[in-house]
């Protein structure tokens, strides 16, 4: 979707004050009282929809359309979103990528209590810090059924020049009446590893009570279109570009091309690095990628992805440039030789300053599942009887993944931004995120201090690995 600077509709919410809104809320109104106030109000209903290229569908949406209304504000300002659900199940919003306060995190069982049907809730909080966010349901399968949207915090002061932006959310479809309900899955695996029962027994399942497999999808999308239906990136020779792209797909890591052009990676999950250029870019569920280039090489252009592990996927974003006449855009291609960077290449652009801190906690988070198994488990638990990661504030905390599993798992942590451990580098220059993508048969340590104080799910955000155990919650003592 091209930016646009217009305002969303403010609307009054004298109604909805009352409803849901956590008593803690009133100290963080005091320190709010000075702060300029966007108010949005958002409905979660099913809606007929179309994707551009094939039939109706009914999906889960915010307001009646995939994705969700864009959020764009300022550093600093006030973010109050009144959320009335008219779902037939609770939901909720979570504001993936925000450290923000814990009882605005949006996660049912956790931070509050699913939003029943028919019920309204408000999440009010501080837009910081300045980057590039998704916000999504965090309630069951809802996400993978379109409950999503992208949230764009503007910094309070610019120190970027470019003369186009574009959001682009990108998306993994199965385009059936529910979306996310009635749909065609991958058969599970002949027979079941023996772990995998004891699982299934443990919690109570019997396969067809079990979690969800994956499903086959048969579309993919980006900002709720499928190529040739997605509307072109216009732009005029010379032009600095900036690209904001948000994979808010279930279950799918891609790795994207832009024909004809490389693309400078600037920003990893919202947070600066010192620019980096890539023939090739790979981005998982979960992640935001900020990326610029030049257009400097008139024609018409397709941004193009293989979905990993499949080869060649639908997701394709055409670039015209304004004046040329070509009707078929040129595709990348994907050969070797072609650069690809990876998180130990990233550097980040300021150098950082911690909390000083002495007080160290180190888990090891060994990452196991499939082989013949619907479960996925941390340490061989299945949340939610997952064992809790007990800290204490201002403590430096380290985790370290090891990922004995066939598939990737991209990890996030919600409350905090984390710092990837690279023995090549000074710790002030380690690269911040708060969601990474753990190779099969990898080892990948992160750290994070703990100055945001709550209850905080951290879970793989591929979105079937999660519901079928592969979570848990760090909790401050």
């Amino acid at each position: 979707m091209k930016i646009s600077r217009r305002m969303f509709l403010k609307t009054g919410i004298a109604a909805a004050v009352g409803a849901c809104v956590p008593p803690l809320l009133t100290s963080f109104a005091s320190a709010a009282a000075n702060k300029k106030v966007r108010e949005f109000r958002f409905s979660a209903s099913t809606a007929k929809v179309n994707l551009g290229t094939g039939p109706d569908f009914v999906a889960w949406t915010y307001n009646g359309q995939i994705p969700g209304p864009e959020i764009r504000v300022k550093e600093g300002e006030i973010i109050r979103v009144i959320l009335k659900n008219y779902l037939p199940e609770g939901t909720s919003i979570h504001w993936h990528g925000i450290p923000l306060q814990n009882a605005m995190d949006g996660v049912p069982g956790i931070t509050q209590p699913a939003i029943k049907p028919g019920e309204t809730f408000v999440y009010e909080f501080e837009a910081k810090p300045a980057g590039s966010f998704i916000y999504h349901s965090h309630a069951k399968y809802q996400l993978d059924q379109g409950l999503y949207g992208p949230l764009i915090i503007e910094p309070s002061q610019s120190g970027e020049s470019y003369d186009q932006e574009f959001t682009l959310m990108l998306e993994d479809w199965v385009t059936k009446d529910g979306a996310g309900v009635a749909r065609t899955r991958r058969r599970p695996l002949m027979g079941h590893h023996m772990m995998g029962g004891m699982m299934r027994r443990r919690r109570g399942f019997d396969f067809q009570g079990g979690p969800l497999l994956e499903p086959l999808y048969d579309e993919y999308a980006v900002n709720g279109r499928v190529y040739p239906a997605v509307s072109p990136m216009e732009v005029n020779n010379g032009d600095r570009v900036k690209l904001r792209l948000l994979n808010s797909s279930s279950s799918t890591i891609y790795f994207l091309r832009l024909a004809g052009h490389t693309l400078t990676i600037t920003h990893l999950d919202g947070n600066p690095i010192k620019p980096v250029e890539v023939d090739v870019l790979r981005i998982g569920m979960g992640e935001r990628y900020d990326v610029m280039f030049t257009a400097n090489n008139p024609g018409y252009w397709l941004l193009a992805a293989n979905e990993e592990g499949f080869g060649q996927s639908r997701l394709r974003i055409p670039l015209r440039y304004k004046g040329v006449k070509e009707k078929e855009a040129v595709m990348p291609t994907f050969h070797r030789g072609l650069r690809f960077a990876t998180y130990n290449e990233f550097q980040a652009f300021h150098p950082s300053h911690d909390v000083p801190t002495e007080d160290s906690r180190f888990f090891e988070q060994t990452l196991t599942g499939g082989m013949h198994s619907p479960f996925w488990s941390i340490n061989g638990q299945l949340y939610p009887e997952a064992d809790p990661l007990s800290v204490r504030k201002d403590q430096r905390v380290r985790l370290g993944y090891w990922n004995h599993s066939m598939m990737s798992h991209p990890m996030h942590l919600h409350g905090h931004f984390f710092k990837v451990v690279n023995p090549s580098l000074p710790r002030e220059f380690w690269i911040s995120k708060d969601t990474i993508i753990v190779d099969h048969m990898q080892r990948v340590d992160v750290e994070f201090v703990t100055d945001n104080p709550g209850k905080w799910f951290h879970h793989c955000h591929n979105l079937y690995h999660m519901e079928a155990g592969m979570a848990n919650v760090v909790v401050y003592q």
